[in-house]
């Protein structure tokens, strides 16, 4: 993952040198770098990275930790001098214990994103799978008021929901929203 968009947040300016200049050697794009957890926030929120890696041997790298888990949009990848999975939430991809190496570093950075990934996916499909759900819904009301006020079978109740859909150039939803509008109009 050569286009992998990173942001770095550790409170020394060597910590941040080191795991920058290991990304950026393995072909990952550092966008942001920062001390603090105002400013790892900030930087996450305006330039949307893929991953997240935060020293949370200080204490505003826990609340990111934290605020950052409500919104679950990156992988969080954390280093730390000791491990601390009482503070760890579901979200976190990763945790490194301290000396950062290369190879830890880049395995945590690129399972981080890739499942992150994997849950957008899983999103944009439950998403999918919720409007598909409500379409089927919305239609098989309208076509139980076109049986009821027109008299006619569900098939052609459907064959006019789906008629009026094509000639009009709009989704069955929204032809299903308008019947059911119209209906309680009435």
């Amino acid at each position: 993952m050569s286009d992998m968009r990173v942001v770095v947040s550790a409170s020394t300016a060597g910590a941040r040198s080191n795991i920058s200049s290991i990304l950026t050697k393995t072909g990952k794009l550092v966008i942001g770098e920062t001390d603090n957890g105002a400013g790892t926030l900030r930087l996450i929120q305006s330039l949307q990275p893929d991953v997240a890696v935060i020293d949370i041997d200080s204490a505003p790298g826990l609340s990111i930790v934290k605020m950052l888990e409500d919104d679950g949009q990156i992988g969080i990848v954390l280093i730390g001098s000791h491990s601390r999975r009482e503070q760890q939430g579901k979200l976190v991809s990763g945790f490194i214990l301290k000396p950062v190496t290369e190879a830890t570093l880049v395995t945590a950075v690129e399972f981080a994103a890739a499942g992150q990934n994997r849950l957008q996916k899983m999103a944009d499909e439950l998403a999918k799978m919720k409007n598909t759900l409500e379409t089927r819904k919305l239609v098989e009301r309208a076509k139980g008021i076109l049986m009821e006020t027109l008299g006619v079978s569900e098939p052609e109740a459907y064959r006019r929901i789906q008629q009026q859909s094509m000639n009009k150039r709009v989704s069955l939803k929204r032809i299903a929203e308008a019947v059911i509008t119209a209906h309680e109009f009435q």
